[in-house]
């Protein structure tokens, strides 16, 4: 089929290939490329053939291209698209418009492209020798996660001032609840909604990944409501907290008055809350927190003893040189006078300690006021306080225990390493729980189940246990070198530093912060 042809060249169609035959010499590139500007459906693939054929005007038909229908379409591999093609000139367009839309509309329907097709761009879209999108499919839409929401607990930390020193006398300790109190909620996951292609097939989304409420069975209970999410209520009276990776509520032993001769010494399997004091020669030992809110402070008191938890003292303690706080985690008071301080954790003071023995993984007083006068003092990591020792050179022990940098780096390493794999084996065992549950089984399997919950329970307790000694790690860390003792405004001459082997009396008035790396002391 003849497509153009003068007294140089002629060219033509046959089977969909372009052919050009030259007759004489003369034509030159950019006149060829003129002409065929005017014929949008051919389609230049062999270059070289072209230019030669012009160059040596042999008469010989030559193959330079392919001839292009009048419209392209292209469909995407997910056939959610499909674009066209025209390969006509604007004035052609203009001139057959409605002969156009007619042949898209027909090549479309022979592709079997039947939804998404975007009308408006046939009336006001169609433009010559451009791409332009002519349906669009319905993308689904995935599923949401399961949302879970729990009972938040109060942050132990003192309240801060406007001045921005802090409060000791204003903590939110112990979280009480009563029976039937809200604990947490989970909104189920969503199936999605399906999606379709431009041939009409449907498109499955991907479902919101299903979460499991995590939670203490014998204190607290999940429920149905409002039949769209599953709420945990507590079943008992207690103190909301978190054991092992779940959520639970334990027992709280509350006295209004004062732990003495009416109450005698208390020993409790929970956390206890005194609203007044602990007089003197008395004591208390509880397995959770203690919270010690009277006023006035302890004196005298033989001891106060939390085995896994935090111990608060709202007035400070007398201890007399005989008292004895002990607690599994953190000890916050407002000041200590002549007592023994040890926690596994933290030991936070809000005024000042004197004469008082303190063992703690940091040592923290107030950072603008806080005293360390006289007594001894052993931390793991790092003592912080903005004044030690006294003007009447007082003597003041502070020993840090330090650690190896590198050494402690590289178990961290290794015990997120081993976290990593304890999530991986959980994860699978929540996957498998999951597609048990949902699936059909015989009332005999459900022994196979209830050892698999077992397993999971202690898969969780394992991964708690396990962040746990992370995050003391990751802690200690964080201070400056491998032992930290900062002074923010002044340790007087009676002070004794001991960080590691390295050790440091003071002189003469100082303030900043002494710390080892390896084994040389520094200061800055």
């Amino acid at each position: 089929m003849e497509k153009f042809k003068n007294e140089y060249i002629l060219i033509e169609e046959e089977h969909h290939t372009i052919y050009v035959t030259v007759f004489k010499r003369g034509f030159l590139l950019r006149h060829f490329l003129e002409i065929i500007r005017d014929i949008p459906t051919i389609k230049i693939t062999q270059d070289k053939n072209l230019q030669e054929a012009l160059v040596l005007a042999s008469n010989v038909r030559v193959e330079i291209g392919e001839n292009l229908p009048l419209i392209c379409l292209s469909v995407s591999e997910d056939k959610m698209e499909a674009s066209i093609v025209l390969n006509c000139t604007q004035a052609d367009l203009d001139a057959r418009r409605e002969f156009y839309i007619g042949e898209i509309l027909k090549t479309i329907h022979d592709n079997k492209v039947t939804e998404g097709i975007l009308v408006d761009r046939l009336q006001d879209g169609l433009r010559p020798q451009q791409e332009i999108l002519i349906a669009r499919g319905v993308q689904p839409i995935d599923g949401k996660d399961a949302q879970i929401r729990y009972f938040s607990l109060s942050e132990r930390k003192p309240t801060i001032r406007q001045d921005g020193t802090a409060d000791y006398y204003d903590m939110n300790f112990i979280d009480e609840v009563k029976k039937g109190d809200w604990l947490g909620e989970k909104i189920p996951a969503t199936n999605g909604t399906s999606g379709r292609t431009i041939t009409g097939e449907m498109v499955v989304p991907i479902k919101g990944r299903d979460l499991k409420l995590l939670y203490d069975r014998k204190s607290v209970v999940e429920e149905e409501e409002d039949g769209s999410k599953m709420v945990l209520r507590a079943i008992i009276d207690g103190v909301v907290s978190f054991e092992q990776g779940k959520i639970s509520v334990g027992d709280h032993l509350r006295i209004d008055g004062d732990v003495g001769i009416e109450t005698g010494n208390i020993i409790f399997d929970g956390s206890v809350t005194i609203r007044g004091i602990v007089q003197p020669g008395f004591s208390v030992a509880a397995t959770k927190d203690i919270s010690i809110l009277g006023e006035m402070g302890l004196s005298g008191i033989k001891s106060i003893t939390s085995q896994n938890g935090d111990i608060f003292i709202k007035g400070g303690i007398f201890g007399q040189g005989t008292s004895k706080v002990k607690a599994g985690r953190n000890i916050f008071l407002k000041h200590a006078n002549d007592s023994h301080l040890i926690a596994k954790e933290d030991i936070h003071i809000g005024y000042y300690a004197i004469g008082s023995s303190l063992n703690a993984r940091h040592i923290l007083t107030e950072e603008r006021h806080g005293k360390i006068i006289g007594g001894k003092l052993e931390a793991k990591g790092k003592v912080v306080a903005a004044i030690i020792g006294n003007s009447m050179e007082r003597k003041t022990f502070i020993h840090i225990e330090g650690f190896n940098r590198s050494v402690l780096t590289e178990q961290l390493e290794e015990m997120l390493q081993e976290y990593k794999k304890e999530l991986t084996a959980f994860e699978t065992l929540k996957k498998r729980i999951d597609a048990f549950e949902n699936s059909s089984r015989r009332k005999e399997e459900d022994s196979q189940l209830q050892v698999m919950q077992e397993e999971f329970d202690q898969r969780l307790s394992s991964l708690s246990k396990l962040d746990d000694k992370c995050k003391y790690v990751a802690n200690l860390l964080e201070i400056k070198g491998e032992g930290e003792v900062t002074i923010k405004k002044v340790a007087y001459p009676g002070t004794f530093l001991e960080i590691k082997n390295a050790g440091k009396r003071i002189a003469t008035s100082v303030m900043g912060t002494f710390y080892v790396t390896g084994s040389i002391l520094q200061y800055e």
